[in-house]
């Protein structure tokens, strides 16, 4: 069975380890890392780009523990071995990262991992515009890998609006949240609608909230054929007062409110605590909130002044910008 690796945005390897197998029958995790999942796969790997959070994704030549996971060791183990390449037409090029930044490495070491990349295949070499890449890793957690890349997700900002959650980002979000068919979920600054199109598109729920204060945004989200179904409710609300939902009623608040950093907020703590007034009202007793900000100070600061349960978290980068995903309740 052929060994793969894929990387992912940092923080969510739990999300990953626990819904890879599930979205990837026949895969076998052999180890998960921070924002890189090591697995035996022996189906078509061009369905491995079916996973939306994948990024890069590496057909593995060889693996490296500790003792031996430097670049000169690396290239003389592979280099000492007859080796298969999943891509073995086109162009390649060599390429050295060490702690997810690439580095420049002896030129006599990339000519050898180049002259045996060329005994082993039909690439050509093409260090500008290559087909395809042949990799040589080291990570912090002292583990190496060489591998081939055999896809690669593009992503541009030009492709977001301002402040819009990237769809694999909303998607591990959804995955964070652990949601069941019976929850009822709400989404009460859903902006541009990231986080409820990949539960209604991925997840099973009871019902769902869909809502932002924006009549632009609101516009949009009606707009979202995803979210076109007898069991996903739209509105036009300030997530302060929730007119349209009662007391009570929801399962699980999923929700990416505003950072203060595109938008005016004046007084974020405050901003937090109407928002957190305006949340227990709509939650059930046993209600959750899944929460994703980039002001950790401020919602944990907030969350000790209104005696509320962190019961897990963790931490990313959305943007480029650090952020945090929470787990709370009252």
């Amino acid at each position: 069975m052929a060994e793969f690796i894929s990387t992912f945005v940092t923080g969510f390897q739990d999300v990953v380890k626990k819904d890879f197998p599930g979205r990837m029958p026949g895969a076998k995790i052999i180890n998960v890392y921070d924002g890189l999942i090591h697995y035996k796969f022996d189906g078509n790997s061009r369905d491995l780009e079916k996973i939306i959070y994948f990024n890069n994704t590496f057909f593995v030549i060889k693996t490296f523990n500790q003792k031996n996971c430097n670049f000169s060791a690396m290239v003389n183990q592979v280099c000492t071995s007859k080796n298969y390449y999943l891509i073995s037409k086109g162009s390649f090029r060599c390429r050295f990262s060490q702690e997810n930044q690439f580095v420049k490495v002896d030129k006599n070491l990339v000519k050898r991992a180049e002259e045996n990349v060329l005994h082993n295949s039909r690439l050509t070499i093409d260090r500008v515009s290559p087909s395809t890449e042949i990799w040589y890793s080291i990570r912090r957690e002292g583990f190496g890998f060489c591998g081939q890349l055999i896809s690669k997700r593009e992503f541009t900002e030009k492709n977001l609006n301002k402040g819009e959650l990237r769809p694999e980002i909303a998607y591990l979000i959804a995955g964070f949240a652990n949601l069941s068919e019976r929850d009822v979920v709400a989404d009460v600054f859903a902006g541009y609608g990231s986080i409820p199109v990949q539960i209604a598109k991925k997840f099973r729920f009871s019902y769902m909230y869909v809502s932002d204060i924006s009549s632009q945004q609101y516009d949009i989200l009606r707009e979202r054929k995803q979210l076109n179904a007898d069991n996903i409710q739209i509105e036009q609300s300030d997530a302060f007062e929730l007119s349209y939902i009662a007391d009570k009623s929801v399962d699980v608040v999923i929700t990416d409110p505003p950072w203060g950093y595109f938008e005016e907020i004046d007084d974020i703590p405050l901003f937090y605590e109407k928002m957190f007034t305006s949340f227990k009202r709509i939650l059930k007793d046993e209600g959750r909130m899944v929460i994703l900000s980039a002001r950790k100070t401020e919602i944990e600061e907030t969350c000790v002044k209104m005696n509320i349960k962190i019961k897990r978290s963790l931490h990313t980068l959305v943007n480029g910008k650090k952020a945090s995903l929470y787990e709370m309740n009252f």
